[in-house]
């Protein structure tokens, strides 16, 4: 790596630092703010308050990269063209891409160490987080056991498992109720194929129920309509079901294979599958954008005008990231293409920027 190279690395990656820092400072006070008033009424400890947010860290950390590393391809470069160093460079005969090319290797690097940091350190602590956010803060009773799509839990009626929850078109397949008296003896088993959301209530399609007699007999019969009612809205199944950042790749992965297994769809989890590979790569996409457009705004207010760029280029890939993503999970998109399009998109601009100058 030549001097030049290894120079506009350093700066690239001090201010990098100094994002990280910053972004993900703002973002924790005010999550910091907004959950305050949510658990002090339960009266937790400062100690429990703390470990909580430390927990939260490492996805506020992930979430946030992307624009720490826009920033930093913007910011680096303004202030190298506002002391005329960028000039200086040009004028040794330096093209942008040779200019770009130290700060978006560091940006590969850079996603890859992201990429590892989100299979490793976030799903371990994204579980531990929520579990103390609703175990410990809020003072819930836990009542659960879930996966990417099924889900386990007590109500008052027995215990119900969910072969598969479906929160965007509010869907139910696969529901079962073990109901049992306080003392845990079984009494029936109740089984519905498909139930869906409508006026306020779930509706069954169709079930059985098995009325379990004494001794050992079973009797099989239609379910009556009216006779089963879920208690749970699908605001409480949601946040009951484990979310993507909870689990790495590799057990995502196994879920979507389980639900494949069983003939059920798994496109909202292909969706997040894919998203978990886009997104780290989403700081060296923007990055490579970021180095052409700060060289456009030359030295004439480089600094604030490249702040500018930065929040419109970050706000721009966030709500096209948000729409494709959507529209994946709906089946508006393939999986991959609601994932990657903010990224292919963000690239080919990046391109035409490097094709237009010099």
């Amino acid at each position: 790596m030549s001097i030049v190279s290894r120079y506009l690395a350093a700066r690239y990656l001090y201010v990098f630092g100094v994002a990280m820092v910053a972004t993900c400072g703002l973002f924790l006070v005010i999550d910091v703010f907004d959950r305050l008033g949510q658990i002090l009424p339960f009266g937790p400890s400062w100690t429990q308050v703390v470990v909580y947010f430390l927990f939260k860290l490492p996805k506020i950390i992930f979430d946030i990269y992307p624009a720490a590393s826009l920033l930093a391809a913007l910011i680096s470069v303004g202030i190298l063209s506002r002391n005329r160093e960028i000039l200086a460079l040009r004028a040794c005969g330096l093209s942008t891409w040779r200019l770009a090319v130290p700060i978006v290797a560091v940006a590969a690097l850079t996603s890859v160490f992201a990429l590892f940091w989100n299979e490793t350190l976030v799903p371990v602590a994204a579980t531990r987080s929520r579990w103390l956010w609703d175990v410990e803060l809020k003072q819930k009773v836990y009542r659960g056991v879930f996966d990417a799509a099924s889900l386990w839990f007590q109500s008052k009626d027995g215990f119900v498992h969910i072969a598969q929850y479906d929160a965007g078109q509010r869907i139910i397949r696969g529901l079962t109720l073990y109901e049992s008296d306080p003392s845990f003896t079984l009494h029936r088993i109740i089984e519905v194929d498909r139930m869906h959301w409508s006026d306020g209530a779930w509706l069954a399609d169709r079930g059985v129920v098995k009325d379990l007699l004494a001794p050992g007999g079973v009797e099989v019969r239609p379910l009556a309509v009216g006779e089963f009612r879920l208690r749970e809205d699908p605001d409480n199944l949601t946040a009951r079901k484990r979310r993507p950042e909870e689990f790495s790749f590799r057990q995502l992965r196994d879920q979507i294979a389980l639900l494949q297994s069983k003939g059920l769809s798994a496109d909202e989890f292909l969706v997040d599958l894919y998203h978990k590979l886009a997104w780290p790569f989403s700081g060296l996409v923007v990055a490579m954008l970021g180095v052409p457009l700060a060289l456009r705004n030359g030295a004439r207010g480089a600094i604030a005008a490249n702040v500018g760029v930065g929040l419109v280029v970050g706000f721009s890939y966030w709500v096209l990231t948000g729409l494709a993503l959507s529209a994946g999970r709906t089946g508006g998109l393939s999986p991959i293409v609601a994932a990657w399009s903010a990224n292919v998109t963000f690239a080919m601009l990046a391109a035409f920027f490097y094709a237009g100058s010099d």
